[in-house]
């Protein structure tokens, strides 16, 4: 992988006058009270909340799966846990992931493999997830373009993530197929991979745009949940929060956005 020029080193991780970011929970909070932006901060495990990965979700729903939204992370957590070990300096296990993440969940069919799932409608796909919107019309080139403007201010890697079905409230996480891409102005390309245990994801080996990969993704069965992020690494310490939410975050806030309001009256019914 080629290196970054340090004037895009220094734009992706703003270590300015601040406040302190020991977490991503700290980031998270931070980002949305100095902003007020008015998201609501969710933590994956709620009893480990310093350590735990956080997003920021543009609704009080809860689970927020159908919803485009921002995501801070350690290492040990998504988007980097199942490639960890592999080239951990590429990946940056120092630092914080901040960046985006829309998801795929389960079709129907899935109920019949995990029985859980059938009291779990919000893992169950529906048209009204954004995820329809990244992958349908004008979504692949919308989001290939907003991955060349990224790519612009300077490290940003794409990590698509796909296990087959299981609760993904659980805690117990299964194998899963992990690919990371880096981003530049021409498309993208794969620099890691955790040679896809479950082998549904093998296919984006050789994928050099978002098209693509997008081409790829749709041929995925109901059993297997995907998970899209791309994002920056954030070193902890003191940050000028403001600055790095108009530097990275802000480019993405046209997929972070709420669902339809018709996917609520479907739930609330």
């Amino acid at each position: 992988m080629a290196r970054v020029p340090k004037n895009k080193q220094a734009k992706s991780c703003i270590r300015k006058q601040g406040v302190v970011i020991d977490s991503p929970r700290d980031l998270a909070y931070e980002i949305n009270n100095q902003l007020r932006l008015g998201m609501t901060p969710r933590p994956w495990q709620m009893y480990e909340p310093e350590e735990t990965l956080w997003w920021l979700v543009p609704s009080t729903d809860w689970p927020a799966y159908r919803h485009g939204k921002f995501i801070f992370s350690l290492a040990k957590d998504s988007p980097r846990k199942a490639l960890l070990g592999l080239n951990d300096s590429l990946i940056e296990t120092n630092k914080i992931f901040a960046g985006l993440n829309i998801e795929k969940g389960y079709g129907q069919v899935a109920t019949e493999v995990d029985t859980t799932l059938k009291r779990k409608t919000t893992q169950i796909i529906d048209s009204d997830w954004l995820w329809f919107t990244l992958v349908k019309s004008n979504g692949p080139s919308r989001f290939s373009k907003l991955l060349a403007a990224v790519s612009a201010v300077g490290t940003f890697h794409l990590y698509v993530v796909s296990s087959y079905v299981h609760d993904q409230e659980s805690t117990v996480q299964p194998e899963r197929d992990a690919v990371m891409f880096s981003c530049h102005s021409a498309g993208i390309s794969v620099v890691l991979h955790n040679d896809f245990p479950i082998g549904v994801l093998s296919g984006l080996r050789k994928v050099t745009d978002f098209a693509n990969l997008v081409q790829h993704l749709k041929t995925i069965d109901d059993f297997h949940w995907v998970d899209i992020y791309v994002g920056t690494y954030l070193t902890k310490g003191n940050i000028d929060i403001r600055e790095f939410y108009q530097q990275v975050l802000l480019k993405f806030n046209e997929w972070v956005v709420e669902a339809p309001a018709k996917a609520k009256r479907q739930r609330t019914s």
